[in-house]
């Protein structure tokens, strides 16, 4: 042991003090162990890592009160080294106590979680750490204790700085129903945050509380899709009629993907007066949302196409058969098709031209061509309206499109077949049919 490395100890300069460090620990002797033991409080994280780092190497006994203290260290670093010191010792905890300290600084939260209620605390000082990389993964266990103290960790956690952290805290508490957390909750529908937002309109939909109704039907306007559709998600789950009319609203919303969570959340709701909105639903320009407006129908009524709200539909529906879109013509004129034999009118002229054109053999050629289209869409369609048309010198294509590679073609196309009464020639388009159907 030198006069200078003794000096370099007692340095104001936190890196002279680490190269002291490193030094005892290259030397290895008890007299340098000893010398080490105190500096595992030093002020400075990167020396008390360089310390523990040492001393798991020492393998000397002396050393283990020393790196246990070292558990709560308050820099994640130092205790995560820690830790693994004391697996390198073979050291074993006396208490519960002990073993929620070392599973938090080695990173295991599931596992300190598993030890119930005394693990709050420990948790909670790793979730206040704004150096830890586990944030979120402490909020995780946190929300396996399901404690009272750990529920109000996870409510202080929705105002953290990062707004991951408040998403994750919010996930947590969706599966807790007390009023505190729905407050909490309907509070986070106003975070800066888009994806908080989101996350809270989605957990009000798990917690399912009547009280969330109003606010969930603010966040239907709001100006970020993903909140819009979790909003719509969560009033699915509520079921409550209040929403039908703003959830219908969002059938003309610029976002697929929005347009279908209100599609399925009418459907689950089954307010009738949501049905000329679903009606018109049913030549929108996407796909699924027409597949699932057709599904939403038959929940509310199943003869929809007798209702007042179909009659009501007739006007915009021809309008619709001027639209740019070749399959929302299409769509209208199938809609306009089943509501005319339902009721018994008499479409106007425009109306059955457009419905002779679509059977005229150039039509049918062109549907035949788009089962081969690069787009999946496309081939959907073309698939289930060659299924309508119901020619069965058309079964070649549609027998070729059970292998397409998206399983919805293969399904429309398996639906298409049993329409124009197809019967497998082989065992192989049999195996294909019926693995088409399963999906």
């Amino acid at each position: 042991m030198n006069w200078w490395t003794l000096q370099q100890l007692k340095s104001k300069m936190p890196q002279v003090r680490r190269k002291a460090v490193e030094n005892l620990a290259a030397e290895g002797s008890q007299q340098a162990v000893k010398l080490l033991l105190p500096m595992t409080a030093d002020p400075d994280r990167e020396v008390r890592n360089a310390v523990v780092q040492a001393l798991g190497r020492t393998k000397d006994e002396e050393a283990l009160a020393h790196l246990v203290n070292a558990l709560r260290d308050t820099d994640s670093e130092v205790r995560w080294r820690a830790a693994k010191a004391l697996d390198a010792f073979g050291w074993e905890p006396a208490n519960d106590e002990q073993s929620v300290l070392r599973a938090v600084a080695a990173g295991e939260f599931v596992k300190a979680a598993g030890l119930g209620p005394v693990a709050v605390e420990r948790l909670a000082a790793e979730l206040k750490d704004g150096r830890s990389p586990n944030r979120r993964a402490v909020i995780d266990a946190l929300g396996r204790i399901g404690d009272v103290r750990a529920i109000k960790v996870l409510l202080t956690a929705v105002r953290d700085e990062d707004p991951t952290v408040r998403v994750a805290a919010i996930d947590a508490l969706s599966e807790i129903h007390d009023e505190p957390v729905v407050v909490t909750l309907i509070l986070s529908l106003k975070d800066t945050a888009k994806h908080v937002r989101a996350a809270a309109a989605s957990a009000l939909g798990k917690v399912a509380d009547a009280s969330a109704v109003e606010p969930l039907l603010a966040a239907l306007k709001d100006g970020n899709w993903a909140v819009r559709k979790a909003a719509a998600d969560a009033l699915a789950r509520l079921n409550d009629a209040r929403a039908t009319q703003p959830l219908a609203l969002l059938l003309k919303d610029s976002d697929h993907d929005v347009r279908e969570a209100a599609v399925k959340a009418l459907g689950e709701i089954g307010d009738a007066r949501a049905l000329e909105g679903l009606v018109m639903a049913l030549v929108d320009t996407q796909l699924s949302v027409r597949y699932l407006a057709s599904g939403a129908l038959r929940k509310i009524d199943q003869q929809w196409e007798k209702s007042d709200a179909a009659r009501r539909a007739i006007p915009q529906l021809k309008i619709a058969l001027r639209h740019t879109e070749y399959w929302v013509r299409y769509s209208a004129s199938e809609v306009l098709r089943k509501v005319d034999l339902t009721h018994g009118q008499e479409l106007n002229l425009a109306t059955m031209d457009t419905v002779m054109r679509l059977r005229h053999q150039g039509a049918v050629d062109m549907l035949v061509k788009t089962l081969s289209d690069q787009d999946r869409d496309l081939r959907l369609a073309a698939a289930e309206a060659l299924g309508r048309i119901g020619d069965g010198r058309l079964t070649k294509p549609l027998v070729a499109a059970l292998a397409d590679a998206d399983p919805w073609v293969r399904l429309a196309a398996a639906g298409a077949l049993e329409r124009v009464g197809w019967r497998p020639a082989n065992e192989h388009e049999l195996a294909q049919h019926q693995a088409a159907l399963r999906r």
